[in-house]
């Protein structure tokens, strides 16, 4: 991994409060600022495992750009999917200290590492910068939970429009066209489905005229009505 610079991490969730329903960054320039002085940024090429599962959890990471999947392998063998991270995200809290999963990028990936022990003792003297990492961990339990709604889904087709819900909501979004960076495998893996599972639930959202491909990576929605439809047939 090599090292850049950068203007400082930012989080990305809903915040505590009423009346505030978006999702929106969190820290401010202040806070952005501080995190920098405590850690380091990386630059990290795509396939890069950046943590590994049952490792000495040293570091907590903050993602500024990119993708990154977390997965575990299992005793059968078989290695698991358990969620996709994005630009704003965090990762790297651990279990016993070490760590639950493993962390490996998808696209190139700009991030910042700051040691488990120095981000303790800056969240112990900043009670509104310890606020804001609470806003992000309450986001992400909701997002786990999200996922468990989503592979509760019995229909193919809902749990894939549901997932590219979830891509869309992460911003990886410009007019309605939604990046799909990870592979076909990671998604069928992450959603509990088979490959061949998730390439005919696609091919129907456009043969339906839901969605149209753009390019080999990107999805296009084009039906936004029938799209929010499926999203809501719970």
């Amino acid at each position: 991994m090599v090292e850049s610079v950068e203007a400082g991490p930012s989080l990305r969730a809903a915040p505590f409060g009423p009346g505030i329903k978006e999702v929106i960054r969190l820290l401010s320039a202040r806070q952005r600022s501080q995190i920098a002085s405590i850690a380091t940024c990386v630059n990290a090429p795509a396939r890069t495992v950046v943590c590994r599962e049952g490792a000495s959890a040293q570091s907590v990471f903050i993602i500024t750009a990119g993708v990154v999947k977390m997965f575990r392998d299992l005793p059968s063998g078989k290695r698991r999917v358990l969620g996709f991270l994005f630009a704003d995200d965090v990762f790297g809290l651990a279990q016993n200290g070490h760590y639950d999963n493993t962390v490996q990028t998808i696209t190139p990936v700009t991030l910042y590492r700051m040691r488990v022990s120095t981000l303790a003792d800056t969240l112990r003297r900043d009670a509104d910068l310890t606020l804001q990492f609470v806003c992000k961990l309450t986001h992400e339990l909701r997002r786990a939970l999200r996922h468990n709604v989503i592979i509760a889904r019995r229909d193919a087709v809902g749990r894939v429009t549901m997932f590219l819900g979830v891509l869309e909501q992460n911003g990886l979004l410009d007019d309605s066209r939604i990046e799909i960076p990870m592979s076909r495998s990671d998604v069928a893996n992450y959603l509990g489905l088979s490959l061949e599972s998730v390439s005919r639930a696609l091919g129907r959202l456009e043969r339906n005229r839901i969605i149209a491909y753009e390019g080999r990576h990107g999805i296009r929605i084009v039906d936004r009505t029938r799209f929010d439809k499926i999203l809501a047939a719970l």
